[in-house]
């Protein structure tokens, strides 16, 4: 069959599918908190997670991945047991996505780490953080906790968990019951992205050839003179 148009190949190199996860490079780390109970106990649990976006305006929907299996440590496999996270949602349908500046890079190894159901431990206590009652979700007889030290925070009921076809991450919607940021921010709309996008910090993918490894780096903000959509605004 005659090609439509020249050759991918000019100037192009074709790799794996499984380097999506490298060239699609902009990961926000975010640190979600959830609630759950844990031999026979209510316990708070935290991670963190690079697969988290706004997936609706009206109402605010935020979205997030969760792997099938428990992530091992040095790609020492965990067996099959599920995310605490993912199973903490089950249970009670609540998260908190707080927003980390990465004065909170040095936690980053203590949230993560992946502790088997019977065996977790309270991360947040353990990292040293502070849990502070959320706004709206505190109204609930148990919930999850903001995290003090954090830029922003988004308070979610889950309405959506969804395997999509063969996919190895469970994708999980909440919806935005409340939000909230830290004052040292400022008070201006444009001067609290500004300063968040500058503080907050994203995954680029593990180092081929030292999987123990991650890149870690910011995103430089920058204004461009363009068009800005209807959707962006309300009608």
């Amino acid at each position: 069959m005659e090609s439509l148009y020249p050759s991918p190949r000019y100037r192009k190199v074709e790799v794996c599918p499984n380097w999506t996860k490298y060239l699609l490079t902009t990961h926000p780390i975010e640190f979600i908190t959830t609630i759950g109970r844990v031999n026979g106990k209510i316990m708070p649990n935290i991670a963190p997670f690079a697969t988290c976006l706004d997936t609706s305006y009206e109402p605010p929907y935020v979205t997030f991945s969760a792997a099938l299996r428990q992530h091992g440590v040095h790609s020492k496999h965990q067996g099959n047991h599920k995310m605490n996270t993912y199973l903490n949602i089950r249970q009670n349908g609540m998260f908190v996505v707080n927003v980390p500046g990465a004065d909170l890079l040095p936690v980053l190894d203590t949230i993560a780490y992946p502790y088997k159901r019977k065996e977790l431990e309270d991360k947040i206590e353990k990292a040293g953080l502070t849990k502070l009652n959320p706004f709206v979700l505190s109204k609930e007889e148990h919930y999850p906790p903001l995290i003090a030290e954090c830029l922003a925070h988004l308070e979610c009921q889950t309405v959506d968990i969804h395997r999509p076809a063969k996919s190895d991450h469970y994708n999980i919607t909440g919806e935005v019951l409340g939000a909230s940021y830290d004052a040292s921010l400022g008070l201006r709309l444009d001067e609290i992205r500004e300063k968040i996008v500058k503080r907050h910090f994203h995954h680029f993918g593990s180092v081929s050839e030292k999987q123990g490894l991650r890149f870690v780096g910011y995103v430089n903000p920058f204004c461009i003179e363009t068009i800005t959509f209807g959707l962006e605004k309300k009608q």
